[in-house]
């Protein structure tokens, strides 16, 4: 079944007596967003949003881990999206809950869900040690050794990450700061705690070096 309403309420009313397995949201709707619908929406329901600019709702969406399209969007695009909700998993509780508020609270998340090709896993900004992009994936390196294999960009987590927290010291590394345990600036080379050595680019030398500045 397809049905299509101009309201929250109207939504949520269609999306309780339907049970929708797919949900297209606006952000912007006269007596709400589509985040009221979100906050509504049953168990096992997949989402993707329609919205134009909008720097804030944008940023909680990344953080869920949400698919999204950027008015004015074509077919193509569209189509793409589709497909990739077909193979895609329900959204976790999770999900919902760190989108939800991201986008009320109007700021950054203690929490990120990390979309892999299989699943979706929920983790503590603070127990990200590094992050590692390499041809469109994203390895994200957690505290006790466990890695998950993103399909974002690195730049993506570089946006969404808290810079006094997160620094990029290569185009292919992202640092936890909490995780360094010394700096190298002649070898252009971070030591981590647990022993890895991530390098230090020349292009991104004064970044690091005024990021160690400031502590």
């Amino acid at each position: 079944m397809v049905g299509a309403c101009g309201t929250v309420h109207d939504a949520i009313v269609l999306m309780h007596t339907t049970k929708p397995d797919l949900l297209l949201l606006d952000i912007g709707l006269p007596d709400g967003t589509g985040f009221d619908i979100l906050e509504q929406m049953p168990t096992q329901s997949k989402v993707i949003f329609l919205t134009a600019h909008h720097e804030f709702a944008i940023r909680a969406i990344r953080y869920g881990a949400i698919d999204y399209l950027l008015k004015p969007f074509n077919p193509d695009e569209l189509r793409e999206a589709l497909q990739r909700v077909i193979s895609a998993q329900p959204l976790l509780q999770e999900q919902i809950a760190i989108t939800l508020h991201s986008f009320r609270k109007n700021k950054g998340q203690d929490h990120l869900a990390l979309r892999s090709q299989q699943f979706v896993k929920i983790v503590a900004v603070n127990d990200i040690c590094y992050l590692h992009g390499d041809n469109g994936c994203t390895t994200v390196f957690l505290n006790g050794g466990k890695q998950v294999v993103t399909t974002k960009f690195l730049k993506e987590y570089e946006e969404l990450l808290p810079d006094t927290s997160f620094v990029r010291t290569h185009h292919a590394y992202l640092i936890n700061g909490s995780y360094i345990d010394r700096y190298h600036p002649k070898e252009g080379l971070l030591r981590l705690k647990d022993g890895t050595q991530i390098p230090v680019s020349v292009r991104k030398k004064e970044m690091v070096d005024n990021y160690f500045k400031t502590l």
